[in-house]
């Protein structure tokens, strides 16, 4: 009966959702953007998006909204996530262990429409391309560019969740049972990556967003400098780049260790769960002091980038 209970507990806490960064995340990676645009860019974002809002049928997932069209439509992706089928849109599953930077073709199929009911095909890296086709083509309808920007503005954001580019056979990380901080509540590894390290940060320091963001725009600056030097749409770089993180630090500083486990999966994942359960990892201090420099840099560059990207784009 407890290991039921235990099994129900976990199902109800580590639904696999892998929303990449949740929404404060989402919503810091377009305030960074946001302060790095130009001008003339700004009042382009905010046009398009002003005049063709969105449905209001779509309901918000994220409670605390934004004044800033651009930051409000930060999670429009996930909103839209299950009724437009675009679940395949959100992650790339690179396994944990590739280390070449080869094509991502084994693991991004082609974008496709849904059959049978089921999922699109796609991965987030030409979701991104295929989006940013249609932003930058000035003939489309508006209502669809602007949509096109929502997408954008998300999937950058995904693109720099490192458990959005890299799998174990874990669902990225969803399958990896954690508890946090001494917290009793039973988690998992995507979603102490997707929010609970960053709302950890913004109630350790006494952190408004606003300011938080000031502060990483002020400590990644040299970041942002070799930034405009490099291609600003170069979505399967950032895919390997954010793989390389969650190798080195997302999964290398869990202790006790999980093992790199082979491509072809081998654990179901109320299996892995079970396993990894038995390992008792907790994410405390050490995991936090370790995992929040890589974690708080990934946020300032997907913003940084999505900026950059969007300067080239509009």
């Amino acid at each position: 009966m407890r290991r039921i209970l235990w099994l129900i507990l976990i199902a109800a806490f580590s639904t696999n959702f892998a929303f990449g960064w949740g929404c404060d995340g989402h919503q810091i990676v377009a305030l960074i953007a946001r302060a790095h645009l130009t001008p003339e860019v700004s009042k382009a974002v905010n046009d398009l998006l002003l005049a063709n809002p969105v449905d209001p049928a779509v309901r918000h997932l994220c409670t605390e909204r934004s004044d800033d069209p651009m930051v409000d439509s930060a999670s429009y992706a996930d909103d839209v996530r299950t009724q437009e089928k675009i679940a395949p849109w959100h992650y790339v599953n690179i396994p944990r262990g590739a280390s070449a930077r080869s094509s991502l073709e084994p693991w991004c199929p082609p974008l496709g429409p849904s059959v049978d009911g089921k999922d699109k095909p796609g991965c987030v890296v030409n979701a991104l391309d295929a989006q940013l086709a249609i932003l930058r083509d000035k003939s489309r309808p508006a209502a669809e560019r602007a949509n096109a920007l929502r997408f954008v503005v998300h999937f950058v954001g995904d693109l720099h969740q490192p458990l959005h580019s890299v799998d174990n056979n874990d669902q990225g990380g969803n399958c990896i049972t954690i508890q946090f901080a001494g917290d009793d509540r039973i988690s998992n590894l995507h979603s102490i990556w997707d929010s609970r390290i960053i709302q950890y940060q913004l109630n350790a320091e006494k952190l408004s967003k606003p300011a938080y963001v000031e502060a990483l725009n002020s400590r990644f600056a040299s970041k942002y400098r070799a930034l405009e030097a490099a291609p600003a749409d170069d979505p399967a770089s950032w895919a390997w780049e954010a793989q390389s993180v969650a190798r080195a630090v997302t999964y290398g500083s869990l202790e006790p260790a999980v093992s790199v486990l082979p491509e072809n999966p081998v654990l179901a994942c109320p299996a892995e769960r079970e396993q990894t359960r038995a390992l008792h990892i907790v994410i405390g201090e050490t995991y936090i002091r370790k995992a929040t420099p890589a974690l708080e840099e990934q946020l300032a560059t997907a913003g940084f980038r999505l900026g950059l990207l969007l300067n080239s784009v509009l």
